[in-house]
């Protein structure tokens, strides 16, 4: 949720509890958002019920410790509701001239919070770094937008945000890839946490709902070509109009609504393909029907992305003209 005065996030967060959603995270991109951690703090002394946490943070910008640290901070205001997720790194590390870090540095960020949090040690870079007042218990979730990523989240995560997208087809090659990799880990599958995050909207046509998630969509197609295409469903002949969404992406204005990224997926005629497989997007009739596809596919639990400036409106409208078609 980024540029957001913090007070005015609290406002969302009181929303989302009252609306009967479950869960809220914030982003954690400090060059374009205000702090991760300072506004969960205000969400969480204003809520009651529902789960919060990062959405995610990147070993990029935050040392283990660090975020051991503030997650246990955090639990001690909302003592049961919290979690940790974790990422590779998007706006947080491009937009001071870094980069995603591979897979085996994501692997050792979690596992070394892990430690942290349950034994107050742990080895990192080479170090021990230590971490000595409280042992709280707060899942750790990976985001993944691809198999490799969905398969480290079922070896060794709580839970996973799942940034693949929502056709039933990629939803049954998600699930199976944390599957497997919970399998080779010999851990139970089912006690991996699968939420998937959508981009949504409710309106009075489908146009009018794609129009105002413009900004989030390229931000997920930006994924699509990271690191590797293997594995993550590209249309064979969409591969180079994703390419240059990947190198033209402006960390600059992430997510940011009426954004150079949205204008950009408008020229390269992205916008129907990632609707179509990211969002829930159309009027309420159109967008229970994709909801049942994907519940059908096996997807239980969707964690939205909104991103455009009328947040209470779509709390509202989704939770009277969607969710009540799923109680």
């Amino acid at each position: 949720m980024p540029t957001a005065p913090a007070t005015e996030v609290v406002e969302w967060a009181r929303a989302v509890e009252r609306h009967g959603y479950s869960v809220l995270g914030i982003s954690d991109s400090q060059s374009i958002c205000r702090d991760v951690y300072v506004t969960l703090a205000l969400a969480a002394a204003a809520t009651e019920r529902i789960r919060l946490g990062p959405r995610v943070i990147t070993p990029v910008t935050r040392h283990p410790s660090v975020a051991a640290s503030a997650a246990a901070t955090l639990a001690e205001l909302a003592p049961g509701r919290t979690l940790v997720g974790i990422g590779t790194g998007d706006s947080a590390a491009y937009n001071i001239g870094l980069k995603a870090v591979p897979l085996a540095e994501l692997r050792a960020y979690a596992l070394a919070i892990r430690d942290l949090l349950t034994t107050g040690r742990a080895d990192y870079h080479g170090a021990v770094a230590r971490f000595t007042w409280s042992r709280p218990r707060v899942p750790i979730f990976l985001a993944a937008s691809g198999p490799k990523t969905l398969r480290l989240a079922g070896q060794i995560a709580d839970g996973v945000v799942v940034r693949t997208g929502i056709l039933p087809e990629i939803i049954r090659d998600s699930i199976a890839q944390v599957r497997a990799g919970a399998l080779e880990a010999g851990r139970d599958p089912d006690a991996v946490e699968m939420w998937w995050w959508p981009d949504a909207n409710v309106a009075a046509s489908r146009r009018e709902a794609i129009g105002e998630i413009t900004m989030s969509l390229a931000a997920a197609g930006n994924h699509l070509t990271r690191f590797t295409t293997e594995g993550k469903h590209v249309p064979h002949d969409l591969l180079p109009k994703l390419r240059t969404l990947g190198a033209r992406y402006a960390f600059a204005d992430h997510v940011q609504p009426g954004s150079a990224n949205s204008r950009l997926i408008e020229e390269l005629g992205l916008v129907d393909y990632l609707a179509d497989r990211f969002a829930f997007a159309g009027t309420a009739k159109e967008c229970i029907a994709k909801l049942e596809r994907a519940v059908d596919a096996g997807a239980r639990r969707f964690w939205i992305s909104i991103h455009f400036d009328d947040k209470l409106r779509f709390l509202r409208d989704w939770a009277t003209q969607v969710m009540p078609a799923f109680r």
